[in-house]
This record gives structure tokens, sequence and C-alpha cells, in this order.
């Protein structure tokens, strides 16, 4: 064969090249849509990595806080880190390079402070020191709250092994 592969084994479906990648990438956000426990996981994630940034950072506070409140916020948050985080981490990804992913931060600060403004002042800041502690507290709490629970992806996709003649 012209790639390499012996006869009688599977050879990956998806080829490494530009279009391999955007197949891949769709077959992944339709298998995570479709996912109802997953999305759910990670909006009980998003919620608790919230509500302990909150309690955890000096300057972040809740105002009016009602305990019903926290699905909401799990929700919009949630919401917050599907649709409007992967668009700010492409258009900032000269800059997340650069700064060896601090600008995360900025980031995680900015999707609070989102939070806050769809949420009308739900969540204050009394100072920009505190969102920007409130960003790095959000970023490392969803990464182990995610990691726990299973919700991450793997980095690579476990191919299955090619099935021998002789079996």
């Amino acid at each position: 064969m012209a790639d390499g592969a012996p006869t009688g084994q599977a050879v990956s479906p998806l080829p490494v090249n530009h279009h391999g990648i955007g197949a891949w990438a769709v077959l992944r956000l339709r298998a995570e849509l479709g996912n109802w426990r997953l999305l759910l996981v990670r909006t009980l994630t998003a919620g608790v990595t919230v509500v302990a940034a909150v309690f955890l950072v000096p300057g972040l506070s809740f105002q009016h806080w009602r305990h019903g409140e926290f699905v909401l916020v799990g929700l919009v948050f949630g919401l917050l880190i599907a649709l409007v985080k992967p668009m700010l981490q492409f258009l900032a990804l000269r800059y997340l390079v650069v700064s060896y992913g601090l600008v995360l931060v900025l980031i995680n600060a900015g999707l609070l402070w989102l939070l806050s403004v769809l949420l009308g002042n739900l969540i204050h800041a009394r100072s920009l020191l505190a969102a920007l502690v409130g960003g790095l507290a959000v970023g490392v709490i969803g990464l182990l709250l995610d990691t726990i629970v299973g919700t991450t992806p793997p980095v690579l996709d476990r191919q299955p092994e090619p099935r021998r003649a002789h079996e």
C-alpha cells in the first residue's frame, strides 16, 4: 500500500490533514452534544467551580444569594464556557502561546465579569486583582473538578486494535 500500512490492518478512518481534524472535531461535538449526562455533569461542575471560587477568593462575593441560584449560575457559566470561551481562546491563540497560557486567567476573569453582567450583578468583585485571582481560581478548580469527575476528553483517542487474520 502507498501509505505504508500492511495489508489486512485497518487504516485510521480520518487522514491526518486539515480535513481529517475538522471531521474529527464534528464527530466529537456531535458525540458530546448527544450525551446529556456529560452536559449535566459539566454544568454542575461549572456551578461548583464558580461558587467555590467566590467562597475562596476574598475579593469576590455574591450579592443577594439564594440557594436556588446555584443551578442558574451553573447553567449560565456552563454555556459561557461552552460557547464563548472557545471563541476567545481562538482569537487570543497567539497570546496564549506567547504567555504560556496566562491569558487564560484573563479569559476566565472576563467570563466571571460576563456572568455577573448576565445575572444582574449577582457576583461582585471589589477590585481588578480580585477578579484576576478569581479567574485563576476558576481555571484551577474547573480543571481539577473536570479531571476528577472524568469530563475532560482524552488527549488522544484510543484506536481499536486491529484484528489479526489468524484469530
